[in-house]
């Protein structure tokens, strides 16, 4: 094994012990494990980005090897015309709650068991590989909703399913028209709230949201996603020094950003072949996490003059919560393939202790179910999820109480026509500012999912 390849997987026992902070109600601790697992496997999502694009490289014949075969694992995924891939949870109830607890969050015992097991589908299919499509290889042109066109050749669906493998939320894409079905009273049950709490909303909805009440039932709604995007680009092209599209990369730009970034990885990023477990091949890609992120953003900073609004905050040196040390991702290959990928959350948490373990996996495979338009769904429009939302804000503002709007908790404080008119620059409709505004969302709140959603 290569001396650059040690994982610092358990850390040491002589650590001060943290008392836990104190109990949390079941939404917040649920949503906090949640937001957890979702960046745990951010390092396996960029690791794929930049090894499907050619940055493996190694100081050995072993890890050149290992990183070869991972380069090309991924390249077959996009020759294919179909594909999918799982994001789960594989932490016990017990390894959550443990690793809540050392994290100084307590999570209780019923969120704990509602976040074990949950799963997140998505599965693409196209006429032509995957890497072909216009919806990829113009990913980055512009940004902007004003050259927005969807691509009718690529079917999309996403599923959100619980340990038993109940759908709680599914989402089809199907010749740029999204269909929608919900399970809301187990999503409300998820998060540790009351499931009657959705007919207590249902009950109170206008008729004339009907397609809003029966999607919250369990019924597929539909809406045209290509006249929702027109809608907002007439809407921002009204508007005096309307954006006309977030700045692209020049070819000149974008080739010395991937050769800083193909330097960076063949620098920190490692590969060990660990041999055959289950019929697959086990190779272990390992960083030191601190100093990988260091690099990324220095390679990246020189951005910050070409895109001052999505730059401007990009810091010069990782975050306080990103670990100094390595850190590793379990990859497992079968024919050549990616088959899956796992990634402990526990390698980010300084205070878990060296038994703590909080695994997430991605599953990925090469073919997918065929994605199809459900039948007899209802048609919704861009104005009725507009009032649907400004409904549910009124609501649970009236419940909660005044000061208060939506899950947030408190009241976004209201934008200035400044502000407004920036987050528009950014790319975002100012109807779909002002409804997240009355949803208890701020301004930097808002700016960040402009920046980055």
């Amino acid at each position: 094994m290569c001396g650059r390849c040690g994982v610092a997987r358990h850390r040491g026992r002589n650590r001060p012990t943290h008392e836990p902070g104190p109990r949390s109600h079941g939404r917040r601790t649920i949503n906090t494990a949640i937001r957890r697992a979702a960046r745990g496997t951010l390092p396996v999502a960029v690791s794929a980005a930049v090894l499907a694009a050619g940055l493996a490289a190694c100081g050995t014949v072993e890890q050149l090897t290992a990183a070869q075969k991972v380069s090309k694992a991924f390249g077959k995924l996009g020759d294919a015309r179909s594909a999918g891939v799982t994001v789960s949870v594989e932490a016990t109830p017990e390894q959550i709650v443990a690793f809540g607890k050392a994290s100084g969050e307590e999570v209780e015992r019923k969120s704990a068991e509602a976040l074990s097991g949950l799963n997140v589908t998505v599965a693409m299919a196209a006429d032509k590989p995957l890497k072909d499509l216009d919806t990829f290889k113009n990913a980055q042109s512009s940004g902007g909703t004003q050259d927005l066109t969807f691509d009718r050749s690529l079917r999309v669906s996403y599923v959100l399913a619980d340990k038993k493998g109940t759908a709680l939320l599914e989402y089809r894409q199907v010749d740029a028209k999204g269909y929608l079905r919900v399970d809301a009273k187990g999503l409300v049950k998820l998060v540790g709230e009351d499931p009657a709490e959705v007919d207590s909303v249902t009950r109170d909805l206008p008729a004339d949201l009907d397609a809003v009440k029966q999607a919250l039932t369990g019924s597929w709604v539909s809406v045209d996603l290509q006249e929702l995007a027109d809608a907002s680009k007439k809407s921002d092209g009204a508007k005096p020094n309307a954006p006309t599209g977030r700045p692209t990369l020049d070819p000149n730009t974008a080739r010395q950003l991937t050769d800083s970034l193909k330097d960076v990885f063949s620098r920190t990023v490692t590969f060990e072949d660990k041999g055959k477990k289950d019929g697959a091949e086990h190779l272990l890609m390992s960083a030191p996490a601190r100093q990988l992120v260091d690099e990324v953003l220095k390679a990246v900073k020189p951005l910050s003059a070409k895109f001052p609004q999505q730059f401007e905050k990009l810091p010069a040196k990782a975050p306080a919560g990103i670990p100094d040390r390595k850190v590793g991702v379990d990859l497992y290959l079968k024919g050549g393939a990616l088959s899956s990928a796992t990634f402990d959350l526990a390698q980010l948490e300084e205070k878990a202790g060296p038994d703590a373990a909080f695994p997430v996996k991605l599953a990925f495979g090469e073919t997918a179910p065929a994605v199809q338009a459900p039948a007899g769904a209802l048609r919704i429009t861009g104005t009725d999820i507009g009032n649907a939302v400004l409904a549910f804000a009124g609501a649970a503002a009236e419940k909660d109480g005044p000061g208060t709007a939506g899950t947030a908790g408190t009241a976004g404080k209201p934008l200035t026509d400044a502000q407004v008119k920036e987050l528009v620059g950014l790319g975002m409709p100012e109807e779909q500012i002002r409804i997240f505004n009355q949803l208890g969302m701020d301004y930097e709140e808002i700016k960040d999912l402009a920046k980055n959603g």
